[in-house]
């Protein structure tokens, strides 16, 4: 005979849990430790049954969900489990999932934040920063009067609130010590003249070789000013590389971002770039260090890589889509691939160098293009026909319309029924672009801190009002079907599902303005987009995403139940931590 473990009494239930060895499933579970796991409610996330009370799980996987603990143990068929209540106070939804960050960006988390908006670290809190006085007394107060010598690194400076900085500004502020400034969009850095010093780009000669030699564009960079942006920014990167990915800055970076993660009940992320600092090769090997079997770490990690670095590697094109199409997929690892690929259009949207549209930007500046369209057009088309998935970086709308051209050209050419070919970011597209959108079968991972964030200082300056307020245009995605996910593109915002979510389903920016409230996702539509259409999006549908049996047994711990509080609490749901593989983690 097979007795149930129960953690309490349930005596009554002894009976129902009782059966002979001669029944198949379970000689089926023979050997499995199973967990009964009870709790407040589950949200499912699975339409055919919605909501449950017990979830059964072993080996990692899902084993039965159901309302009632005679269920579970009818469908077990007698194997014996152990019965855990320890969560029933509170609501399991499946684990969250941000499907588009890059773990590699965890060495900024150590750098002194000086940001626009307020940011919640493990290290500590720091308030934000919204004026150029501001702004340089805590850059004056973080440097202090010592003459040190290492370099110091701050994260967050952006021009709209912070007012010019230059070379010669950072100069005036320390004169001796190297001064690296990385721009909020992530994609610039300000150097002064020690920094430029330090890592040999301090005379004309230099800079240039360093421009050519990465493949910059030339306009990308300004020497007098110690500027590197968009694809110049791949000139100042390996001089800074024993900095940045220095075992102990890398090492504290991921501590916090693993530690991010589960406060915010996040056991799935996807690295949206891998090779981007240092090939993909190393990077893997660092990544999966971190974040793979050997780290206990209560996540998974799909890596995708980076097309511009890994073409750049193998040579060509050609050699580069043989190498990625050659990687082995093996979804059971925590570290795994799957067969996609990073393709770059138009420029960060936090620096306003995405391409856009007519009437263009109000003080008549131009966007940038990472890759232009005839180079991004060569790379699809020849991802596209060896059947690997594209993940798109675009931004703007004039940078969105040339992706669609090209997306439209290819499944003329070579039809691909499920393609799932994704726009990552999609800050601002129009309406006639949404329904091209739906039309060409195109999915979307979505950006929503650029409302939160930008849309009122966008609307003074560089778009006006009408287009800032309909930044991320995610209602029309809803109206249209469109399945879509939200990320964080950590450190664009934090590691926070749940407050992608809120910002999502209320359009609230961090001055408390609601812009273009039409735009807001429903409360089941934003939930979907942090689970099962996030997974979707990563092709991990039959995975993860929603609990129901032969699924992965990946679970948030949440406090409260948020179709029961509604939209406009999701950023007050407190988070207990995860479940990973059956097994529990407290977020402390």
């Amino acid at each position: 005979m097979r007795i149930c473990l129960l953690a309490i009494g349930a005596l009554s239930l002894l009976a129902a849990c009782t059966q002979d060895k001669t029944t198949s499933h379970a000689d089926g579970y023979a050997g499995l430790e199973i967990t009964v796991y009870e709790a407040e409610t589950i949200v499912t996330m699975n339409p055919d049954q919605p909501r449950a009370r017990y979830v059964a799980t072993g080996d990692g996987r899902i084993l039965a969900v159901s309302a009632s603990i005679e269920e579970i143990s009818s469908a077990l068929d007698g194997a014996a489990f152990t019965f855990d209540r320890q969560f029933a106070g509170k609501v399991l939804m499946p684990g969250l999932i941000d499907p588009h960050l890059h773990p590699m960006m965890a060495f900024l988390l150590p750098m002194h934040f000086i940001t626009p908006e307020g940011w919640d670290l493990p290290s500590g809190v720091s308030a934000p920063s919204r004026n150029p006085e501001d702004y340089h007394a805590r850059l004056s107060s973080a440097l202090g009067a010592d003459e040190a010598t290492t370099p110091f690194f701050t994260w967050g400076y952006h021009q709209l609130w912070h007012g010019p900085i230059d070379r010669t500004a950072l100069d005036a502020i320390a004169p001796a010590r190297p001064v690296i400034v990385w721009h909020r969009s992530f994609h610039e850095v300000i150097l002064n003249s020690a920094a430029m010093k330090l890592f040999s780009l301090d005379t004309r000669e230099a800079y240039d070789l360093a421009m050519r030699d990465s493949g910059a564009d030339p306009a990308h960079g300004d020497f007098d000013k110690g500027h590197f942006f968009e694809t110049g920014l791949a000139a100042a990167l390996p001089p800074m590389r024993p900095y940045i990915l220095s075992p102990m800055r890398l090492n504290a970076g991921f501590d916090a971002m693993k530690q991010m993660m589960r406060e915010n009940g996040v056991t799935m992320i996807a690295d949206m770039a891998t090779g981007l600092f240092a090939g993909f090769e190393p990077e893997r090997a660092l990544i999966d260090a971190a974040f793979g079997e050997a780290s206990g770490n209560p996540a998974r990690v799909m890596l995708v890589p980076d097309a511009n670095s890994v073409i750049r590697k193998a040579g060509s094109v050609a050699a580069a889509v043989d190498y990625v199409t050659a990687q082995a997929r093996d979804k059971s690892r925590r570290v795994f691939v799957n067969n996609r690929i990073k393709l770059f259009a138009d420029g960060a949207f936090f620096s306003q160098y995405m391409q856009m549209g007519p009437p263009g930007y109000d003080d008549g500046h131009q966007g940038k293009w990472i890759n232009p369209p005839e180079e991004f057009e060569e790379y699809a088309r020849a991802f596209w026909n060896a059947g690997v998935t594209i993940h798109w970086h675009v931004n703007g709308d004039a940078g969105l319309d040339a992706v669609l051209d090209v997306v439209e050209a290819l499944q003329t050419e070579t039809p691909r029924d499920d393609h799932r070919l994704t726009l990552e970011h999609l800050g601002y597209s129009r309406e006639d672009q949404n329904t091209r959108i739906a039309a060409l079968g195109v999915l979307v991972s979505a950006q929503p801190n650029y409302v939160y964030v930008l849309s009122d200082k966008y609307a003074e300056r560089g778009l006006g009002y009408e287009r800032a307020s309909q930044i991320s245009r995610l209602g029309s995605l809803e109206d249209k079907s469109i399945k879509l996910a939200l990320h964080s593109d950590l450190t664009m915002a934090p590691v926070d599902p749940l407050f992608l979510a809120w910002i999502a389903a209320n359009r609230k920016t961090m001055e408390g303005s609601v812009m273009a409230p039409e735009e807001r996702l429903s409360l089941d539509k934003a939930l979907r987009a942090v689970t099962i259409d996030a997974a979707y999006v990563l092709g991990l549908e039959e995975e993860i995403g929603s609990i129901e049996a032969g699924k992965r047994a990946d679970f948030a711990v949440l406090d409260a139940d948020p179709y029961q509080l509604g939209a406009s609490a999701l950023n007050d749901i407190g988070v207990w931590g995860v479940v990973f593989k059956g097994r529990a983690y407290p977020a402390q």
